[in-house]
């Protein structure tokens, strides 16, 4: 069963509500129960990224794009999401130096991934130019 955006906002309004209740009395629990709603939504995002991946699937063929571009795409997108997702948990729970680890890990690993592609833009260029 799919779940609707207002059910994942009535969750995070009452996950913050309910934290900052407890953060005066029990801050570890306030933490705990923040990043306990951030995990329960985004797994319930899950059935809604394999929608978007496949539609852009679809987009790809259609538009004749290679295969590995959307690939490429789609995984540098996950990446940012959960990078940003990651590093808001930390500095929600006063981790701002690991927040700024894991923003650092997402930007290398985003560019890992851009790096065949700068290689097919290098080569288009040299063939393009060549000519």
């Amino acid at each position: 069963m799919m779940i609707n955006i207002v059910s994942v906002c009535v969750l995070a309004v009452f996950a913050v509500i309910l934290g900052a209740a407890l953060r005066k009395e029990n801050g570890e629990i306030a933490a705990l129960l923040l990043t306990a709603a951030a995990v329960l939504i985004a797994f319930a995002a899950v059935p809604y990224v394999q929608r978007v991946t496949e539609q852009l699937s679809e987009l790809s063929e259609q538009a004749a794009v290679k295969a590995e571009y959307m690939q490429a795409l789609v995984r540098a997108v996950g990446i940012c999401v959960l990078t940003r997702t990651g590093a808001d948990i930390c500095r929600e729970n006063g981790g701002q130096s690991a927040a700024s680890g894991v923003e650092l890990f997402g930007r290398l690993a985003v560019l890992l991934i851009a790096c065949p592609l700068y290689a097919d833009l290098i080569k288009t260029v040299g063939a393009f130019l060549s000519q």
